[in-house]
């Protein structure tokens, strides 16, 4: 069963009348449907399996979920177009492992993280390359013939977490860091509905970080002052601060509610 579009209330409704077994859902349907208590006025207990895809799930967010819907294994999925599901947890695995990784590699693909971080794969699910593009080919494969997925990762056991994407490290005079997670921390804000941190030109540094926020309603903003001061005690690095906070009605988004990070502007 497919949904026209998401809407938290529809979904919810529809899960109600409907008693599916298993549901893909991306961390944004989560978050929201949790954020407007959805969970607590809808019966979700025909759930047994739900996919969590599409982005990076924060783990408070997996967790809260699976505590939301006991009767429910929860799982983490990871892929693309090109590679189709390179990485999941198995119901079996467990909330944790759900939580803090992307999976373990599915049958017959193989997985690697490259020593700048770069999540690479190959097998029978990758894409043998783009149609009549031999100058993407080039950039999309390594030279012994790995698919270089623009993501960053660490090994975690038998498990993968992805932690970032390539393009969105912020390089702030010449120290380079990703900003997932002071996003994460920022989502977790009890004021805060979404976030998102860009580089920012910077004349001395080259770049700094901007945070991009939506409130939650009736949340009044929090200051630059007052979010420096959280992710401190949250044991933040000073210099992965957001130096510039900009809050913004809604975020652009994919229809599948990731993020476009390309159409955040500074005012």
């Amino acid at each position: 069963m497919l949904l026209p579009a998401f809407k938290p209330d529809e979904l919810a409704q529809t899960v109600e009348r409907e008693r599916p077994t298993a549901m893909w859902t991306a961390p944004a349907h989560v978050a929201a449907c949790r954020n407007a208590g959805l969970f607590e006025r809808h019966d979700w207990s025909s759930l047994k399996l739900a996919i969590v895809s599409g982005s990076m799930a924060p783990p408070a967010l997996v967790r809260d979920f699976a505590e939301k819907l006991p009767g429910c294994a929860v799982t983490q999925l990871w892929g693309m177009t090109e590679l189709q599901a390179a990485l999941y947890t198995r119901p079996g695995d467990g909330t944790e492992a759900a939580a803090t990784s992307a999976g373990r590699p599915s049958p017959g693909t193989q997985v690697r993280v490259s020593a700048e971080g770069e999540l690479q794969v190959r097998g029978p699910l990758a894409f043998s390359g783009y149609y009549n593009n031999p100058e993407e080919n080039a950039h999309a494969f390594t030279a012994d013939g790995w698919f270089r997925s623009g993501d960053l990762a660490e090994a975690r056991g038998v498990y993968f977490a992805i932690t970032g994407r390539i393009k969105d490290v912020i390089n702030r005079g010449g120290v380079k860091f990703n900003p997932a997670d002071v996003e994460a921390l920022l989502d977790a804000h009890p004021q805060i509905l979404q976030s998102a941190i860009v580089p920012m030109p910077d004349p001395v540094l080259g770049e700094k970080a901007c945070a991009f926020i939506t409130l939650k309603p009736g949340s009044e903003a929090p200051s630059l002052g007052e979010l420096a001061h959280y992710l401190l005690a949250k044991e933040i690095a000073k210099n992965k601060l957001p130096e510039r906070l900009v809050v913004i009605p809604e975020m652009p988004l994919t229809p599948t509610r990731k993020i476009i990070k390309g159409r955040l502007r500074l005012p």
